[in-house]
């Protein structure tokens, strides 16, 4: 809830799901703040069922944490009308930019840890500051999936980095 609480995930009411869409289907009016709720919930689901259902993962709580924080905040960096910002705007008011909304996550994210002194309430749940924001960080980001061996600084072939679960 501290994490929802924050005006980083608030700003998230504001911004389309469906970009300019709603302007021609009313009904279409689904925000980024909704469809981070939705994604959090289901991706805890998800991996407390592999937990479950494959204890030869070795999946614990503190990774089912991780993802689900990491489903909540995979939107942070979306600018307004979603992608139609990044694949449209950007690359008119400047050509030559790299800019990835998943790369604005990241940021937004760590910036929305530190701002809000989200720290100390993290490490109460049980997370290791170093290892599992970076760990959050490459849920969010995702990862090459055309890379053979994908290498993570967590922990070297992270299992939860496997492209089946890549970006929450």
């Amino acid at each position: 809830v501290k994490i929802i609480d924050t005006p980083q995930f608030q700003r998230l009411r504001h911004i389309k799901q469906l970009g300019g869409a709603y302007w021609v289907f009313p009904g279409a009016s689904h925000n980024r703040f909704e469809h981070s709720i939705g994604v959090a919930y289901l991706a805890g689901c998800m991996v407390k069922s592999l937990q479950e259902k494959q204890p030869e993962l070795h999946i614990t709580n503190r990774d089912i944490l991780c993802v689900t924080i990491a489903g909540l905040c995979h939107d942070l960096g979306h600018g307004p009308f979603s992608h139609l910002f990044d694949k449209k705007f950007i690359p008119a008011v400047q050509s030559d930019a790299k800019w990835k909304h998943e790369d604005a996550s990241v940021n937004m994210f760590r910036h929305m840890v530190k701002e809000n002194n989200l720290e100390p309430l993290m490490v109460s749940y049980g997370l290791d500051m170093e290892n599992d924001l970076t760990f959050i960080a490459e849920l969010i980001k995702g990862v090459d999936t055309k890379e053979k061996d994908v290498q993570t600084p967590v922990n070297n072939n992270c299992r939860l980095l496997s492209p089946a679960y890549v970006n929450v």
